[in-house]
């Protein structure tokens, strides 16, 4: 009998133990699920918020791409002589973006005179002479005798940038074979590095008279 009785206490520490030691497994394995489940909704918010960081991105360059940084500020001026348009002033400043650059390899400048002629490129980069000190006579005699156009910045710092809050006077000289005379319509196109085109068209006024004359903005 007592053989029996101890035969069966020691079955019962037998499960007991065996019971222990299922308990450990099984909190090992729910300890495991939980930490493969944790590693996973990581993952998942993880490409959720890359996901969405890209989607941002990709509408604000597309925002960017879509509109254009450049803005005229104010009106355009144009000097006639003899009924014909030899040089002209376009204020500009920027918008929604802290500066663009506007040096010479990073924008191209287009401009097209009804029925007379084209240029794929007349822009030559930014001039530091202060406008805000030199009359437009002065501007226009710095870019020579051919068609050209180039940038001057008032009280720039030196760079080819166009900063937040300053304004840039985009000034033309017209050659003689491509000056635009009474009538006629003059097609500009500035386009920044990044960001649309800013476009500009002009009409010539009929019955010009000599000196500088502004066209409203």
């Amino acid at each position: 009998m007592k053989a029996l009785m101890k035969i069966r206490k020691l079955r019962d520490r037998f499960i007991k133990r065996n019971r222990g030691m299922v308990g450990i497994e099984a909190a090992i394995v729910l300890i495991a699920f939980v930490i493969i489940a944790a590693a996973f909704a990581f993952m998942v918010v993880n490409m959720g918020l890359f996901a969405t960081q890209s989607a941002k991105n990709t509408i604000q360059q597309g925002i960017t791409e879509a509109s254009s940084p450049l803005l005229t500020d104010g009106s355009i001026y144009i000097r006639a002589n003899s009924q014909k348009v030899d040089a002209m002033v376009i204020p500009l400043t920027t918008m929604g973006t802290a500066y663009v650059s506007m040096a010479q390899n990073s924008t191209i400048v287009t401009l097209t005179v009804q029925n007379l002629t084209g240029d794929a490129n007349v822009y030559e980069g930014v001039n530091n002479t202060n406008p805000y000190t030199a009359s437009f006579d002065t501007l226009v005699t710095a870019l020579g005798n051919n068609t050209a156009a180039q940038l001057f910045i008032g009280n720039s710092d030196g760079s080819s940038t166009l900063d937040y809050g300053e304004t840039g006077f985009l000034v033309f000289h017209f050659s003689t074979a491509d000056q635009p005379t009474a009538g006629q319509n003059v097609f500009i196109d500035i386009r920044p590095q990044g960001g649309a085109p800013l476009s500009v068209e002009i009409f010539v006024p009929p019955n010009l008279s000599s000196g500088w004359l502004t066209l409203g903005s």
